[in-house]
């Protein structure tokens, strides 16, 4: 077995790195103390998925900028800009129908 004689320090954390790692850090901490579920973490995509419900209420409190609706087949995805990080949820095409849509047709 061979080993290496040189032990070169790895510099992985780069200081860009480490302080967008420190804004994304502190906005997850930030929706966390705002009862903000985290769906998923993305950060290298500097991204947060959080449940649509937050996200409607993030919108209505203004809270967010940057606002984003893409639409598709089966779900519309929505993002913003929180602290500088980007917040994505999404919702299915149903549920974005009126109530009485839900109602029983009359023919």
């Amino acid at each position: 077995m061979l080993a290496s004689t040189n032990r070169t320090p790895l510099k992985v954390l780069t200081p860009s790195l480490a302080e967008r790692l420190r804004v994304f850090n502190h906005a997850a901490r930030a929706l966390q103390s705002m009862r903000i579920r985290l769906l998923s973490l993305d950060p290298l995509e500097n991204r947060l998925t959080i449940d649509p419900d937050a996200g409607r209420r993030l919108v209505d409190a203004r809270a967010v900028s940057g606002y984003q609706r893409h639409a598709s087949a089966g779900s519309t995805r929505y993002t913003v800009l929180f602290q500088g990080v980007t917040l994505e949820w999404r919702e299915t095409i149903s549920a974005a129908r009126p109530d009485d849509w839900a109602r029983p047709t009359l023919h």
